[in-house]
């Protein structure tokens, strides 16, 4: 063989080794290419402030402290610590899916302008973790998914990959968890009405379903099986309307109900309601031992209850009975 030959052989021979390289590599997925971050270097953890403005209504503040976030204007209420958290994390997570309107004329569309009606209006969000502030508008919420957003000092606007959720209002941020005692934890429940009418109710053991009434009256039944257990699922999930520091309200007269809540771990709960005006209000007594994640709530605040919730409570004996 001459070396012409051996040449066109050599040539030969690199054609396919290269078309099969080529081909090897049509249809292999390639590596995504990573979406730029809306908000770079924002570490969750060095926010120690967060400020909330919507249109129209008053300016929410959450500092964050030693014991977690709570909310200044609130006397240092604690706030909903998932709700911050979600917030936060959407927010450092948040990657730009694509660019949208850098025209100021076209951002109250989005939900992003600095001024005009209120729903044209951003909800502008202040991250405070040095100086200066982070200074965010929150617009309406993708077609398909992600949020509508821009950065108070740019006119671009983008639309991002996370959902945004902002509570609406200050009591929306707030922890309103009051207690929450797992219904088959409940041993007894003893209630005392105004005017000193009392019902207990009990269980003779842990795993009964339902919660029977002591001293029951002769030839009485209750009106179905497990009728006396909405009064103990009262407490099960108990969450306020409104709360406010006991030094700022009066109560005065009897309370219209009190309570005393044993558990088979051996803890206890105590308090009482009073009416004020067409309102209800719950306070819890000092020493109950619950579990803090049980008991939630503080026994120096006062904590508002919805019209049903309080009568889910103050049920008397012949509202759990049968009619015959």
């Amino acid at each position: 063989m001459n070396r012409r030959s051996l040449f066109v052989l050599a040539v030969l021979a690199m054609a396919l080794v290269a078309g099969w390289y080529f081909t090897s590599q049509v249809g292999r997925p390639q590596a995504p290419v990573q979406a730029e971050a809306w908000l770079p270097g924002l570490q969750p953890e060095q926010v120690n402030a967060i400020v909330v403005q919507r249109a129209g209504q008053p300016q929410v503040r959450l500092e964050r402290r030693e014991q977690g976030w709570v909310v200044p204007a609130k006397a240092d209420y604690p706030a909903d610590q998932a709700a911050v958290n979600r917030l936060l994390t959407a927010l450092a997570e948040a990657r730009k899916v694509e660019p949208r309107t850098a025209n100021p004329e076209l951002h109250g569309r989005l939900g992003l302008a600095d001024k005009g009606a209120a729903e044209e209006q951003g909800v502008r969000l202040t991250l405070e973790r040095g100086e200066p502030p982070l200074s965010l508008l929150i617009g309406n919420a993708g077609q398909q998914s992600g949020q509508l957003v821009r950065r108070a000092d740019e006119a671009q606007s983008w639309l991002v990959s996370q959902r945004i959720e902002l509570p609406a209002s200050e009591l929306a941020w707030l922890d309103r968890r009051v207690v929450a005692v797992p219904f088959a934890e409940v041993r007894t429940l003893d209630l005392r009405h105004t005017g000193g009418e009392r019902l207990t109710l009990f269980r003779d053991k842990a795993g009964d379903a339902h919660l029977q009434v002591r001293d029951l009256p002769k030839g009485k039944r209750l009106a179905f099986e497990g009728a006396a257990d909405g009064m103990a699922r009262f407490f099960e999930d108990l969450r306020f309307a409104d709360a406010a520091p006991l030094a700022q309200l009066t109560f005065t007269g009897e309370p219209t109900l009190q309570f005393t809540l044993d558990t088979f771990a051996g803890k206890r709960l105590k308090g009482r309601t009073y009416a004020k005006g067409d309102q209800h209000w719950l306070l819890l007594e000092q020493g109950s031992d619950l579990p803090p994640a049980e008991l939630p709530g503080r026994s120096d605040w006062a904590y508002r209850l919805e019209p049903h919730q309080y009568q889910s409570l103050a049920r008397k004996l012949t509202d759990v009975l049968a009619d015959k």
